[in-house]
């Protein structure tokens, strides 16, 4: 069976993307992290409608009318959203000028894999002093991470704001079924 060709997103340089971060988005226009990928998410209350823009080189998608919006109980900044043909999607904000409309349809960040080999083949003398740093960095970096955590539980995080601004944007548009 054979596999379809995949399109490759367009390719952009360094400076075009920091130029597209630095711009302002369209009015009704967040950056958001929808199915593993920067999404633009257009809300027009006007029209009580909701698109997405999942690549750069493409237009943009219209989504079914939303039904329902609510947030992550514990990570604040997540919003899911139902909609009227029962399908349902979770977002998460970016914050502003993080991601600009040239990145659309990339992975997030999170998800690209590493390139080092990691399969133990290539020994290193090294090894047992790099662990060392590694358990050092845990015990400096744990504590960081429970105030990172506690930040984003109490919604005062950067995504979580972003969240709380863009929650009233959707709600506005929600169709009851």
């Amino acid at each position: 069976m054979a596999k379809h060709p995949v399109d490759p997103l367009p390719t952009h340089t360094a400076a075009e993307i920091t130029a597209s971060q630095a711009e302002p988005l369209p009015a009704g226009v967040t950056m958001v992290r929808m199915s593993k990928r920067v999404t633009g998410l257009h809300v027009d209350a006007g029209v009580g409608a909701i698109s997405v823009l999942e690549r750069p080189d493409r237009p943009w998608r219209s989504l079914p009318p939303l039904t329902k919006v609510s947030r992550g109980a514990i990570i604040r900044s997540r919003l899911k959203l139902r909609f009227a043909d029962g399908t349902s999607a979770t977002v998460r904000p970016y914050k502003a000028k993080f991601k600009g409309l040239l990145e659309t349809g990339r992975p997030d960040s999170i998800n690209v894999p590493s390139t080092a080999s990691g399969d133990g083949r290539n020994d290193s003398s090294l090894d047992g002093l790099v662990g060392i740093f590694v358990v050092l960095a845990a015990i400096v970096l744990f504590p960081v991470s429970l105030v990172m955590l506690a930040r984003e539980i109490f919604g005062t995080s950067a995504r979580a704001r972003q969240a709380a601004v863009l929650l009233p944007q959707l709600r506005a548009v929600i169709r009851p079924s």
